[in-house]
């Protein structure tokens, strides 16, 4: 069967008159009504009933329009994933993360994922949880990843792992040498503490409150940034609640250590950001991807 009868068919099924079809198809209507003529000739059979006001099918037509139907789904399915895979290897991708995942997790995704389509711009932007959920809202990210909770409507966030913040202290502290470490050691201590918005903030401050300790006032030194506030712990500033994944090379030299008050620390989903009722686009979801199977290692 040739396809091109065959598309010939199906404008005129779908349209329902030779006029309709042919300024569809972009060719004369005498020039369409011959290719149908020599069609339903091939075929031996009547496709369509002839009448003043357009073209109905008849039952041989009928049968042969529901294979139309699917062959030409079929065929702008395999264009719109062409369409797509030629733009996730020559698109451009806006990243937004808050601190721990645009700092320790996604700089070697994005390497990855460079390597993998040397043709695709990537572009991240790190800061707190408020600034990404923002950000993704009013599309200047089309993705977002999060480490705290989510107060922006019209984003879902859906969790990919977990991390844990350990509340850490310079190694001569003395602190660390207290016969039996309590909470309420803290109450009088110097605090290290992201800024207001920052997710991380948000949780470690409903964590103290549960204990009684306030974290405000004199007693704490806000940062704009994890490295900033690790290396204020690791210059005896005070105590600071830090991920894992960002202070390995710390705790293995020892110029950080943990705390033995294992009820104060802090286990939080790390959260990726869409906005309702949409899709994630080839790259995105090469992204998510490369994430996925790169996490369980390392986290």
């Amino acid at each position: 069967m040739n396809l091109h009868h065959l598309s010939v068919f199906h404008a005129i099924a779908e349209t329902g008159s030779i006029t309709a079809a042919a300024r569809k198809l972009h060719i004369s209507q005498p020039a369409l009504s011959r290719e149908l003529r020599m069609f339903e000739e091939r075929q031996g059979v009547v496709l369509f009933e002839r009448r003043p006001r357009g073209m109905r099918l008849t039952q041989a037509g009928e049968v042969l329009m529901e294979h139309a139907r699917r062959l030409f789904a079929i065929e702008h399915a395999a264009e719109l994933a062409l369409r797509e895979e030629a733009g996730a290897r020559r698109g451009r991708l806006s990243i937004g993360a808050s601190n721990t995942i645009g700092t320790y997790l996604l700089p070697r995704i994005m390497t990855q994922l460079r390597k993998q389509r040397p043709e695709v711009q990537l572009t991240l932007f790190v800061g707190n949880t408020e600034q990404v959920s923002e950000g993704v809202l009013d599309l200047r990210f089309m993705i977002g990843f999060i480490e705290g909770p989510l107060h922006v409507s019209g984003l879902g966030a859906t969790t990919f792992q977990d991390d844990v913040l350990v509340p850490v202290t310079a190694s001569n502290d003395p602190l660390l040498h207290a016969a039996r470490l309590d909470v309420a050691d803290l109450q009088h201590h110097s605090l290290l503490m992201r800024e207001h918005g920052s997710g991380t903030r948000e949780l470690i401050t409903t964590m103290l409150d549960s204990h009684g300790i306030r974290a405000k006032g004199d007693n704490v030194m806000e940062f704009g940034n994890t490295e900033a506030l690790k290396q204020a712990a690791v210059h005896g500033g005070g105590i600071a609640w830090l991920p894992r994944i960002s202070m390995q090379a710390e705790l293995r030299e020892g110029s950080l250590r943990e705390l033995d008050l294992p009820n104060l620390c802090i286990r939080r989903p790390l959260k990726v950001l869409h906005r309702q009722g949409t899709q994630a686009s080839p790259l995105v979801r090469a992204l998510l991807e490369l994430m996925t199977s790169d996490l369980p290692t390392r986290l």
